[in-house]
């Protein structure tokens, strides 16, 4: 329920009011909190797609008394979760995120604005996605018995599937307080997701654990090598040519990586060249296969090189 309520707690009052009302037992199963320009709000679990009424009711039926966002309330929701500082997060929503509290994160979608071939800014905001993070101590061990003691490993998995649940847990396994031998590691939170440090005290990722917060993966990589001597570093969502640089630099500074990458099975992350030379290069030793959103954590598969 606390993570429900970090995910809404920057809404609108019109909005918050009415999903701070939700019954407790339906809130813990909410996944996403979804608000479209003209559309109906809803609130995605894992098997059913749910309808708040004018009134404050659920219901699973899609009808004429339902709560919508027209393009005011679009710029409103945006502009609230944004901390009344659209200008702030400008970079951010450019590339279709904005940080919540505990790890939460909202996706945002509208009309781009171009410069230089590069989303600059984003205006006549359509698409708001709040995606509510979950906490799960001890996620990790299916992954942990699957890799051994592998410590340089990619974990893909479809949106929902527990990435990022289970990158906050393997901090916590290598690095916390419980750790026979405690790893340094270092995260690179380039959306702020992981450790969720923007407000302050954020999520428990071990006692042995430093982050760099809303740095650029390739950036922040290069830094932690550099000054803060990991033994892990722990990335989210790779797959870019200046990532795979710096992951194959950092590499022979004998640093291991546990990154998580967008993907369905492991011919589905070859066919993209980044990952691809990432893996022929020897930066990952093994892949972890999830086994999707019903499943969240746990293992499909695991491919050794």
């Amino acid at each position: 329920m606390k993570q429900y309520l970090n995910a809404i707690s920057l809404l609108p009052d019109k909005y918050k009011n009415i999903l701070s009302a939700v019954p407790e037992m339906k809130a813990k199963e909410i996944k996403e909190i979804r608000f479209r320009n003209g559309g109906a709000v809803a609130l995605n679990t894992k098997d059913e797609v749910c309808y708040l009424t004018q009134d404050g009711k659920l219901t699973s039926v899609y009808c004429d008394n339902l709560l919508r966002s027209d393009e005011k309330d679009m710029y409103e929701i945006v502009f609230m979760l944004s901390r009344r500082s659209l200008h702030t997060y400008q970079d951010m929503i450019a590339k279709g995120f904005l940080p919540l509290k505990g790890g939460c994160k909202a996706g945002v979608g509208g009309r781009a604005v171009i410069r230089n071939g590069a989303v600059y800014s984003v205006s006549a905001f359509n698409s708001v996605n709040i995606r509510v993070s979950r906490e799960f101590y001890g996620c990790s061990r299916d992954v942990i018995k699957s890799v051994g003691d592998c410590k340089s490993y990619l974990i893909i998995g479809q949106p929902l599937s527990g990435k990022t649940t289970l990158l906050r847990d393997l901090c916590r396994y290598y690095s916390g307080k419980d750790a026979i031998k405690p790893l340094k590691t270092v995260v690179i939170d380039e959306r702020d997701e992981i450790a969720s440090l923007s407000f302050g005290c954020g999520e428990y990722i071990g006692e042995h654990t430093d982050v760099l917060t809303l740095y650029p993966k390739a950036v922040g990589t290069e830094i932690a090598v550099r000054t803060l001597s990991p033994d892990i570093i722990v990335l989210d969502e790779i797959g870019g040519d200046d990532e795979s640089k710096a992951l194959l630099s950092a590499m022979n500074s004998g640093v291991d990586f546990i990154a998580t990458a967008h993907g369905n099975s492991f011919e589905d992350v070859m066919r993209r060249p980044n990952i691809k030379t990432l893996i022929n290069g020897g930066v990952f030793k093994k892949i972890v296969v999830l086994q999707g959103k019903n499943a969240p954590c746990k293992v499909k598969e695991t491919v050794s090189f």
